[in-house]
């Protein structure tokens, strides 16, 4: 059973009022997950991975009857790792921008998508997307982007329907050419501006952009989720060093209270998920 939690503001410090009267600072302690499938459970559960962000396809499975979702979703009704969230939403063919977009069929697919999150327990959709989202050569970028926030408005309230938030992710320019960096991510999600439409802060794709943390204090109150991996190779944290911790206390003093998921290309998870695992931890004590 989870205790409940009353937090306090005296002055500058934000405290804790917990069961029985206790009071204790706040610290800044994300549980730590991984994107990826969902055959790597057993190996995410041996190195304190609590979380796990299996894809929609692989998962929730939209394209196919709901015999074959809800018999996948007895397969894993008992596993040791929460499958929190889910990624790889719209699928490149359905165009939630430009000459072929189609806002129905793109919102008709989505509430399939919420609707089985909702049997699953998932709580999150990360709206990544780069295909769907990709603005045709000659479409003008401002249509694009008041088709994609159009969009965003309709969406959000079904969304709301299942119990569901979905977090927009930034995606660098090498994967598409809407959304790239944080920043206008943030400019979305304000357009948006809806409870169940908020932001994945994936600090891959902001230091493939040389973007500053700093843009994470701005877009405190939209912030749900976060994605990382290194920059170079978009490698497993700890492989070349990359050091996070400038994006680390700006979620630490945003008062973060999310995940983290390590979403990178492994070259061996066996070798390597123990190192990304106390990588993070140890750089998330600043």
């Amino acid at each position: 059973m989870k205790r409940k939690m009353i937090r306090l503001f005296t002055g500058s410090l934000l405290v804790l009022l917990l069961p029985g009267g206790l009071l204790a600072q706040e610290t800044f302690q994300p549980e730590i997950g991984v994107t990826g499938s969902l055959d790597n459970i057993p190996l995410l559960a041996k190195n304190g991975c609590t979380f796990i962000q299996p894809s929609v396809g692989s998962f929730l499975m939209p394209g196919e009857e709901e015999s074959k979702f809800e018999k996948n979703l007895e397969k894993y009704a008992d596993v040791p790792v929460n499958i929190f969230a889910c990624n790889g939403f719209i699928p490149g063919s359905l165009k939630s921008v430009g000459p072929e977009h189609d806002q129905a069929a793109v919102l008709e697919y989505a509430e399939k998508v919420f609707q089985r999150a909702q049997k699953a327990d998932v709580e999150v959709i990360v709206f990544g997307s780069g295909g769907s989202r990709e603005i045709p050569e000659g479409f003008s970028k401002e249509e694009a982007f008041r088709q994609f926030i159009a969009l965003g408005k309709k969406m959000a309230p079904i969304a709301q329907k299942y119990g569901i938030i979905i977090c927009m992710e930034n995606l660098n320019s090498t994967e598409t050419n809407m959304i790239n960096t944080f920043e206008e991510a943030y400019q979305v999600a304000k357009a948006i501006d809806h409870p169940n439409f908020r932001l994945t802060v994936d600090i891959y794709h902001m230091l493939m952009e040389n973007e500053s943390p700093e843009i994470i204090r701005k877009a405190a109150d939209y912030i749900y989720h976060c994605d990382l991996a290194e920059k170079e190779g978009r490698a497993a944290p700890g492989v070349h060093g990359e050091d996070f911790r400038p994006y680390f206390k700006a979620l630490k003093d945003i008062g973060y209270k999310g995940k983290v998921a390590i979403e990178c290309r492994w070259d061996d998870m066996e070798k390597e998920l123990p190192t990304a695992v106390q990588t993070i931890k140890q750089q998330i004590k600043l």
